[in-house]
């Protein structure tokens, strides 16, 4: 079962977004901004972080802190997404981008490339570091 982080950084909630997730036997976990993200990276081991948010540069700043932290597959959801958007955010290492307009099941698709072509986060258990 994956493990999936979900940071919603949205005004509307997405409740679907879980239930989408689910339903392809995903273990899904809310937060509601990154400081809470990084205290759930820090007690639990996840395969992915979905972010919820409702602009290019507060994901931008977003992603980029993350990426401090973890290089688990990204992948961020807009309430819409243009080109601009596209390349700011892949440049900050996000692994996908979806609109929250587009059909539900192309969150799905988009999710799962990117935790298929995501390298194996190192994980530490007692004092060993070995890849998943």
């Amino acid at each position: 079962m994956r493990e999936l982080l979900l940071i919603e950084n949205v005004l509307s909630p997405c409740g679907w977004i879980k239930s989408v997730l689910a339903e392809h036997g995903c273990k899904v976990t809310r937060v509601l901004h990154v400081k809470q993200a990084e205290r759930a990276l820090s007690q639990t081991r996840f395969d992915m972080i979905l972010l919820a948010g409702e602009g290019t540069l507060p994901c931008v700043t977003d992603v980029k802190r993350l990426r401090q932290s973890t290089s688990l597959p990204v992948v961020v959801m807009l309430p819409q997404t243009n080109s601009d958007d596209e390349s700011h955010l892949y440049y900050v290492g996000v692994d996908g981008l979806v609109s929250a307009s587009m059909p539900r099941n192309e969150l799905w698709e988009v999710a799962k490339t990117a935790y298929d072509n995501a390298i194996p986060e190192p994980v530490v258990r007692q004092g060993l570091a070995r890849h998943t």
